[in-house]
């Protein structure tokens, strides 16, 4: 989906859904929850669908309007875009990395909110460093003995289905392969949802993996070929967490505004502060870069896709976007709280929810000194082309 008439229309279908739905989640009743009516709700909009192709079932939208959709959501609230981009994540993966009976088996029943998809790489001892992780995959008669655990696993305890990446050996060979797991095999437990600084609508949680059993069937990719898998969905991933802070940072940047035009003191609205003003001024400006560093790395995504710009650097501007973003975020979050004064700490207000939630997006799909690093590595790798 690239039509430019076709993204406005489900922007704004999306925007009238989360108006309506969202707000109905909001509370203690559903923290450290994925509603599943909600999860539904996207669905039937075609949100499940983002990056299945249209023969199963998907709606196969360009990375420019999935970015567009995610900071949609996120303007009422990240902890919905983040599981539905892990889903997205999870879709596009089986999309480009299964065989034929995986995308007819699985991908329509993902498109239509039937299956919920969760990412299982992390562990205690390896998150950042992927190729470090210890759960082991003993080969044995028809399929594969998965053993050890994952940690801060979104959607833990509500996924249908986790592509869980382990350790797989040969005579010669130690390397990372990708399974497809269902949330009820047998010997696969849930651990306790991890009490979180925000995102409530978003919960993580540990698996723990006691010899179960998955089949021939159950493995994504060739064998020994899952960090291939992980890592070619990276990308994708780093621009849809841009998307969604640029959309909690326009959120902190309207309540801070609203606050300041409606709140007077010393005879004038606050918005009459010269002081104040050059914060909001600040505020703009992180989050209009940030949109335009996303935008860049979508359609550098989406030129690489579809072959056009092949020699498009995806990993370092979706790499650049993710980080920038995110803590623009960050920052915004923190000037909309000090804008509110006493207010701002209040949870009535918001602001201190964005704030808390912006934390979380500079963490995940890579904390931002990791991206750092790939940045300043693809920098360097570029200089050195050039000087030669």
């Amino acid at each position: 989906m690239t039509n430019t008439s076709d993204q406005n229309l489900i922007l704004e279908t999306v925007e009238r859904l989360c108006q309506t739905e969202i707000p109905n989640y909001q509370s203690e009743a559903h923290y450290n929850t994925v509603p599943r009516k909600l999860f539904q709700s996207l669905c039937d909009v075609g949100l499940g669908g983002l990056s299945i192709p249209e023969d199963f079932g998907g709606i196969a939208a360009s990375a420019t309007t999935t970015a567009a959709i995610f900071d949609t959501i996120s303007r009422f609230d990240v902890g919905p875009a983040v599981f539905l981009s892990v889903h997205t994540m999870v879709t596009g993966l089986i999309s480009r990395c299964g065989n034929p009976s995986q995308k007819k088996e699985i991908l329509p029943r993902m498109a239509s909110g039937e299956i919920l998809g969760a990412f299982a790489l992390t562990e205690p001892q390896a998150g950042s460093d992927a190729r470090s992780i210890s759960t082991e995959a003993r080969k044995t008669e028809g399929g594969f003995l998965l053993k050890g655990n994952k940690c801060y696993i979104t959607s833990a305890g509500f996924a249908d289905l986790y592509l869980v990446f382990a350790q797989t050996k040969s005579d010669s060979t130690s390397a990372i392969s990708a399974f497809l797991v269902p949330g009820d095999t047998k010997g696969l437990s849930i651990g306790k949802p991890e009490k979180k600084m925000g995102a409530d609508l978003s919960p993580i949680a540990s698996l723990f993996f006691e010899d179960a059993f998955v089949p021939d069937s159950a493995l994504l990719g060739p064998l020994h070929e899952g960090f291939t898998v992980a890592t070619s969905g990276l990308a994708s991933g780093r621009v849809n967490i841009a998307a969604c802070a640029n959309g909690l940072s326009d959120s902190a940047l309207r309540i801070a505004c609203k606050h300041l035009r409606e709140r007077s003191q010393f005879g004038h609205p606050l918005a009459e502060f010269q002081g104040l003003q050059f914060m909001v001024a600040d505020m703009h400006q992180r989050l209009q870069a940030a949109r335009l560093l996303t935008q860049k790395a979508a359609e550098d995504l989406d030129a690489t896709r579809a072959q056009a710009g092949a020699s498009a650097n995806v990993k370092l501007s979706s790499s650049t976007a993710k980080c920038f973003a995110t803590d623009a975020a960050m920052s915004i979050t923190t000037d909309a709280v000090q804008l509110l004064g006493g207010a701002g700490y209040i949870r009535d207000y918001t602001v201190e929810r964005l704030m808390r939630d912006a934390k979380m997006l500079q963490i995940v799909e890579g904390a931002n000194q990791i991206q750092r690093i790939i940045i300043a590595r693809e920098i360097l790798e570029l200089a050195s082309k050039i000087g030669s």
